[in-house]
């Protein structure tokens, strides 16, 4: 996500499930869309997309050792 978009680009995730895609387009500035028929995962995503501080790195970086 991060090398194929834009910050403010939109992200589709049609079957969006627990919402790590949305969380990770919210932490990353870009806009998203995600599609699930399942009311639980529903409830599960929107949870943690509402916990998600939009400030917070969502990946890892190498450090440089000398």
């Amino acid at each position: 996500m991060k090398l194929l978009s834009n910050s403010g680009d939109i992200v589709l995730d049609p079957f969006c499930g627990s919402g790590t895609t949305c969380v990770a387009a919210k932490n990353l500035g870009r806009n998203y869309l995600g599609i699930e028929i399942n009311p639980e995962y529903v409830a599960l995503s929107e949870e943690r997309i509402n916990e998600t501080d939009n400030r917070e790195e969502f990946f890892l970086r190498k450090k440089k050792i000398f």
